[in-house]
Formats: C-alpha cells, sequence, structure tokens
C-alpha cells in the first residue's frame, strides 16, 4: 500500500496576530486555511482509498488511475503532497498486520460504489465549504467539488470490470 504524505504548509509567515485574554499574542490561521487543511486530509484519505481499491481488485487499476490522478492533484492544490502512483501490487495474501485506507468491498462493483459514495460526500462537503472562505479558495474548492461530481459519475458501477 502507497503511504500518502500530507503537509498542511504550516509556516511561520501567515496568519494573523491576536491576544489570548492573558497578554499573550497568538497567531491565527488565514481565513480559509483551516478549511485548507482539512481538504488536504479529505483528498489524501480519498487518495489511500483508491489505491486500497485498485490493490484488491487489480483489473480495476486502469479504470481508476486517472481518477486516482486527479484526486493526487487536488491534494497538491489544497496544498498538500501526494505520494506518487504505487507500484503493482502481487496478489498474494496481505501481509500480517498490514492496514488499508478502508476494509476491502467484498466486489469490485462495492468497491466502485464505496469510491463514489466517498467522491460524493466530499464533493457535497467542498460545495457546503466554498462558501465560507475567501474567493480565491472558494474558486478551488468549486473546481474540486466539481471534479468530484464527475468522479461520481465516472465511478458509475455499470461494466464496472471491462
Amino acid at each position: 500500500m502507497a503511504a500518502v504524505a500530507v503537509s498542511a504548509g504550516c509556516s511561520g509567515g501567515g496568519g494573523t496576530a491576536g491576544s489570548d485574554g492573558a497578554g499573550h499574542t497568538a497567531t491565527q490561521p488565514e481565513p480559509g486555511e483551516l478549511a485548507l487543511r482539512q481538504a488536504v486530509r479529505d483528498s489524501a484519505a480519498l487518495l489511500a482509498r483508491y489505491d486500497a481499491v485498485a490493490a484488491a481488485y487489480p483489473a480495476l487499476a486502469a479504470r481508476l488511475a486517472p481518477l486516482r490522478a486527479e484526486v493526487a492533484l487536488h491534494v497538491g492544490a489544497f496544498g498538500g503532497r501526494a505520494a506518487p502512483v504505487p507500484a503493482p501490487v502481487p496478489t498474494a495474501s496481505p501481509t500480517p498486520g498490514a492496514t488499508s485506507a478502508a476494509p476491502p468491498a467484498s466486489s469490485a462493483s462495492a468497491a466502485l460504489k464505496s469510491l463514489a459514495d466517498e467522491e460524493r460526500r466530499l464533493a457535497d462537503s467542498r460545495a457546503t465549504a466554498l462558501l465560507n472562505v475567501p474567493g480565491e479558495t472558494a474558486r478551488l474548492f468549486a473546481s474540486v467539488a466539481a471534479a468530484g461530481a464527475g468522479h461520481v459519475a465516472l465511478l458509475g458501477t455499470k461494466g464496472a470490470v471491462r
């Protein structure tokens, strides 16, 4: 299973100073920064799910590759870093103690449905979040939400394994 490296882009330069009431100055995140951090975590988790499904159902790997690549781009667009495409996993039994991003689905169709459900949930979440973030961040959230909605359509389970 590929590991996903996530960097929320913490730096000492951004944010606004505020007081905690005790005379200490605290740095507050820029508007939208918390939403971006959550978007990085959500996209990284989705990326790991794509990897888990591709590993569990190698016949789906080629179909999922373009969608996985876009999700990796979303991680980067939100300010994180995604691991490169994982090497093909042999079909032997998993290593004892190994964990995956999600428990394997009972079938390829169920795995696709699970990915589509997660894409839909994230698209809805991002469409809601864009109402509470500044302009450029809102446009990014709208764009990624639209891409996620497109992924839902592309993950339709008819003809799951081609």
